[in-house]
């Protein structure tokens, strides 16, 4: 629903929607086929820069039926006070869907959902902006792949522990050193599903008409990025 925040389910369903930020990039082919494996709809953050440099992954992640969302343009953070203007985000979103429309070949393409850079949020401009221009906020309640200096191993166990009825895993496909992300990724999917978790899309997760929001401050959210870009 526009103008909502969404960054948990609230269901008792053993399900976790899977999304990735900052692609497409060169590991999105492999996450692809992994979630084909494990025939999960997932969603997908897309950067308009990376759309740009990446047009041919952009179609295969829509070919193959997952969800896609907007992630801004060039990935600004806005919680500097220089870039936190609506005016500067209503640009950067129409650019990504330019971007996706040239690159889906399809003129009438347009996402629903936005997820922020860095998680920004802003009780006073940002959901009324989304909503004008007919998104949703979606966040997430666990990511951890962003730490590039955290062994795999940890990290795989962080989701794991996280893991919960209408959690929302980040995972990223797009930037450097996305090698550890797909091992990650592979992993958790593989000892969840064995504890008997299914992995859904945000879309899932959230659009059904029992879907609720609860709208709070990202400083609450585990697992919230501080730096880098993601």
């Amino acid at each position: 629903m526009p103008g909502r925040f969404y960054h948990d389910g609230k269901t008792t369903e053993k399900v976790i929607a899977l999304t990735f930020d900052d692609g497409p990039g060169r590991t999105t082919p492999a996450i692809l086929e992994l979630l084909k494996q494990h025939h999960i709809r997932a969603t997908f953050f897309m950067l308009g820069d990376q759309i740009e440099e990446f047009p041919d992954i952009a179609r295969q992640v829509a070919a193959a039926g997952h969800e896609i969302g907007n992630h801004t343009y060039v990935h600004f953070d806005y919680h500097l006070a220089k870039n936190a203007a609506p005016q500067r985000l209503v640009h950067e979103l129409a650019q990504t869907e330019t971007t996706l429309q040239r690159a889906l070949h399809d003129p009438s393409f347009h996402t629903q959902i936005v997820r922020m850079p860095y998680g920004y949020y802003n009780k006073t401009w940002l959901l009324p902006t989304l909503k004008e221009h007919g998104y949703a906020l979606v966040h997430w309640s666990f990511g951890t792949d962003w730490k590039l200096a955290l062994p795999a191993d940890e990290m795989i166990r962080l989701y794991i522990a996280h893991a919960k009825p209408g959690a929302v895993f980040l995972f990223h496909d797009g930037g450097r050193h996305r090698e550890k992300t797909l091992a990650a990724v592979t992993a958790v999917i593989d000892a969840l599903e064995k504890k008997g978790y299914r992995f859904i899309s945000a879309e899932e997760m959230f659009g059904g008409e029992n879907a609720k929001d609860v709208q709070r401050s990202t400083s609450d959210v585990k697992g919230e990025p501080s730096g880098g870009r993601f």
